[in-house]
């Protein structure tokens, strides 16, 4: 969106105004759907850790123990960030402007990281599964892992 595309006014008091009223309709009703590629929606800190209070909902209200819930709760995050950064990865091989140098530099860095946090999530996993055989759980509480590993 260019700042040209904003059509932004107040109200004053006592003018009265004689222009035609914008159309008010999102861009992408508008018939320009490469602004709906190109929006991303970010979370305040506080909305994101609320999200994340409720994605884990699940696993605090089983009977787990407090080391597995950690651990699953660890895993999800790890998910979500691999999720975002492929994302952005996506995002980044569609983006319009770049040259092939600098979408080849920012998709390298973007590798590494992706890299370490696969590296990191493979490490969660073996922790959990560690934990699982160190705590004794039933049958029944395994199956309950699993199933909060893959919500």
């Amino acid at each position: 969106m260019r700042i040209g595309d904003l059509n932004l006014t107040w109200p004053r008091p006592g003018v009265q105004s004689t222009a035609a009223p914008a159309d008010t309709r999102p861009s992408v009703e508008r018939g320009n759907p490469a602004i709906a590629d190109s929006v991303r929606v970010s979370l305040s800190a506080r909305a994101e850790r609320s999200q994340q209070t409720a994605d884990s909902k699940d696993v605090d209200e089983s009977d787990l123990p407090d080391l597995i819930k950690q651990l699953l709760k660890h895993i999800r995050e790890l998910k979500l960030q691999v999720t975002a950064l492929q994302q952005e990865m996506a995002e980044l091989a569609r983006q319009p402007g770049l040259s092939d140098e600098d979408r080849a530099a920012q998709m390298d860095l973007l590798r590494t990281e992706l890299s370490s946090l696969s590296a990191a999530l493979t490490s969660a996993y073996g922790a959990l599964s560690k934990a699982m055989q160190q705590q004794g759980l039933s049958d029944e509480q395994r199956t309950s892992v699993l199933a909060l590993m893959n919500p």
